[in-house]
């Protein structure tokens, strides 16, 4: 992946902040975090939006689905817009799992590494488990405002056949949270405090499990952009090198 959507995806990442009621309440930023920044930016006249996208879905044996989806959007507005959609299906008939065929056990450690961290593991047979992050930077164009319910201080809380999925605020961030029913296991997002976790755990067999975020920048579409850009950069060129 290009290095500078990698770090232009954990300066954004590292941007949400929660506060009690309002998991996205901007700080301010030190000297010392400023410093770190240096040369590593986007102009802010020359950015039209930013999204980022969270879904995570369980479906069992039966082809039963659960899940829930959160779209956080900035589009010229002085506060962000965070909703949060239910996501239930019924794709197949037939009978879900009874029970788990195995344990998975370890990995406590995962949740504390900083950055993108993404884990897979599974007990039973046949199971399907999918991590997956995109960064989408785009030109112009009008984006699409999020559709879904919108966010509650005491978050989100759904449930069926398939298992039990919760939106909360955690950590610094936004966490979506599925356990499944009849020991099959359980799946985790989380975003937010410069990390975004994505982990599937899966005892039972015959499950598919799906955990998606994609992170979506709308650029202005003006051609002295690029001009100011190279300005910047020149400026940059007579700074002394100290790990930059």
């Amino acid at each position: 992946m290009d290095t500078r959507k990698l770090l232009l995806a954990g300066l954004l990442l590292g941007s949400l902040q929660a506060q009690a009621g309002n998991p996205l309440q901007p700080i301010e930023l030190s000297d010392a975090e400023l410093a770190q920044l240096r040369g590593r930016y986007i102009l802010p006249n020359s950015i039209i939006s930013f999204g980022v996208t969270m879904s995570t879905l369980w479906q069992n044996s039966a082809g039963q689905v659960i899940g829930a989806q959160i779209n956080l959007n900035i589009n010229g507005q002085s506060q962000p817009n965070l909703t949060i959609t239910s996501i239930e299906q019924n794709i197949a008939n037939g009978s879900a799992s009874s029970g788990n065929s195995g344990q998975v056990i370890g990995g406590a450690g995962l949740d504390a590494v900083n950055g993108i961290v993404q884990s897979v593991r599974a007990a039973g047979d046949l199971n399907l488990g999918h991590n997956d992050l995109s960064i989408n930077i785009s030109r112009g164009g009008n984006p699409a405002t999020p559709q879904g319910d919108a966010w509650q201080a005491g978050g989100y809380e759904h449930g069926n056949a398939v298992g039990t999925v919760s939106v909360q605020a955690f950590n610094g961030g936004l966490r979506i949270a599925l356990q499944a029913s009849d020991g099959q296991g359980f799946a985790q997002q989380q975003i937010g405090g410069g990390s975004l976790m994505q982990h599937a755990n899966i005892s039972g067999s015959l499950n598919q499990v799906r955990n998606l975020a994609a992170v979506d920048v709308a650029l202005r579409n003006n051609p002295g952009l690029d001009l100011k850009n190279f300005c910047a950069f020149e400026q940059l060129r007579g700074l002394q090198r100290g790990g930059y």
